[in-house]
């Protein structure tokens, strides 16, 4: 079967974590098996540079440091723990993704939507998203 990778997005308080479960038990009750996770974080090494990121200590880090290290993260959570888990056909929940870095550092950071797409495509080695 066919992995899944479904992404919820929205600011925090907005219920993301509600609709993962709700989400997650409809494709459980299908059948599936479901595995959980959110960015930045998801693997040790992504979970190391969350710490970086939302260290109150760094707040002189760069804007385009922060959204290197969010591709950085999201590099090792694709290869690490996404991609492997959909090449085995479970269903995927991740709260943020791609999207979220496109508006926080894109938008927020005005670093451009552009810049910080081809960053993202270079971390996750491409893979199809809509934008």
């Amino acid at each position: 079967m066919r992995g899944l990778f479904i992404v919820l997005e929205g600011p925090d308080g907005s219920g993301k974590s509600t609709m993962a479960e709700k989400i997650g038990e409809y494709y459980k009750k299908a059948g599936r098996e479901i595995i959980f996770t959110r960015e930045p974080g998801g693997t040790k090494i992504s979970e190391q540079i969350r710490s970086i990121i939302l260290d109150n200590n760094n707040s002189e880090m760069a804007y385009t440091t922060e959204a290197l290290l969010y591709a950085a993260s999201r590099a090792q959570h694709v290869a690490e723990f996404i991609k492997p888990n959909l090449e085995e056909g479970k269903v995927v929940i991740s709260e943020r993704y791609v999207y979220s870095s496109i508006v926080y550092q894109g938008i927020g950071r005005n670093l451009g939507i552009q810049k910080v797409r081809e960053i993202n495509d270079f971390a996750i080695d491409n893979p199809p998203y809509i934008l």
